[in-house]
């Protein structure tokens, strides 16, 4: 008896929490239409009232990206609330933790080290405004597409690149923005171009996501910051890399199956496939399970990339250390 009395209040507050998500917009139907007309015209995108796909003010660039129930608004209610809470006390054990980036160091630069340089920054900015462009110029809500993942990139180097901030504060941008390398690196790779509909919009897409690839290789290369733990902070490589692996899961995770989810719903549109599976061969990542899924692919993939440039820059160091040692021994003979 107490197990029912228990779980009765749960299921009534999950069912509010549902019915609060369903009517951001009552819209949407059980599962996203057709990518191409299947019916003479006759197929419908939206309900309450019914409106078309060909209706569409933008049928080609709109139709792949409209959202539905793929799953129910239960179970959206559950994740989110599950993977919110995981993700909140991840946080809350991270960041007290995180290392102050060294400018106290006599061997350090200043405050401004971590501001990227100035052709950089004209570069952050024309990219950023040329999306933002794109996005006004397309179909109705588009500028929510912001919200994709390689498009939240980009908002974190124009905040970076921009907004006063501490070099605390910047020193946690670029560590992310190295974890989610690996993101344009799949949509290179995978892209999706359904909604790309405007003059050379396809092109500038391959264009802004391999630059987001320069990016973080600036920062690596540049020695101004490091996989590594920061100097007589006596934290081990594992550690560090635990940390920031953990700290950038947690963050993505919170904002796309908390935050963005909502808006999703509210817009109408499938961001970031949180309301639908992206496309994938063979429908792999498929069924009411689809977004676990999705996300235990993501946190592969920061795994594999900052795993990546750990290795890469733990070789480099390695090969300096021994030409420097080499080049010394040279010159005391």
């Amino acid at each position: 008896m107490p197990a029912m009395t228990t779980s009765r209040p749960t299921s009534a507050m999950i069912k509010l929490a549902a019915d609060a998500l369903q009517s951001l917009n009552p819209r949407l139907l059980p599962l996203p239409p057709p990518s191409t007309e299947q019916s003479g015209g006759r197929d419908v995108c939206f309900v309450n009232p019914t409106l078309l796909c060909k209706d569409l003010p933008d049928e080609i660039g709109m139709r792949g990206v409209i959202s539905s129930w793929y799953i129910s608004p239960e179970r959206h209610v559950v994740e989110m609330v599950v993977v919110g809470f995981i993700s909140v006390i991840a946080l809350s054990m991270i960041v007290p933790r995180l290392s102050r980036y060294p400018t106290d160091c006599a061997n350090q630069p200043d405050a401004n080290s971590l501001r990227p340089p100035l052709l950089l920054r004209l570069l952050i900015g024309i990219c950023f405004t040329l999306q933002i462009v794109y996005k006004l110029a397309g179909y109705p809500g588009k500028l929510y597409m912001m919200l994709m993942p390689c498009n939240v990139i980009w908002c974190l180097h124009f905040a970076h690149a921009f907004v006063p901030m501490s070099p605390n504060a910047r020193h946690v941008l670029v560590q992310l923005c190295i974890t989610y390398v690996g993101l344009p690196v799949v949509a290179i790779a995978t892209p999706d171009l359904s909604d790309l509909t405007l003059p050379f919009e396809i092109e500038y897409f391959f264009l802004n996501h391999a630059l987001l690839l320069v990016f973080p290789m600036y920062w690596i290369c540049s020695a101004k910051v490091s996989m590594l733990p920061l100097a007589k902070r006596g934290e081990s490589v594992l550690g560090n890399f635990v940390k920031w692996y953990s700290m950038a899961c947690a963050i993505f995770a919170l904002f796309y199956f908390v935050f963005v989810t909502p808006v999703a719903v509210y817009s109408g549109l499938n961001l970031n496939y949180m309301l639908s599976p992206p496309p994938n061969p063979g429908n792999v990542i498929s069924g009411e399970s689809f977004r676990l899924m999705s996300i235990g692919c993501c946190g592969a993939l920061f795994f594999i990339m900052r795993f990546g440039a750990l290795v890469g820059e733990s070789l480099a160091t390695a090969v300096l250390l021994k030409v420097r040692v080499s080049a010394g021994k040279g010159k005391k003979m």
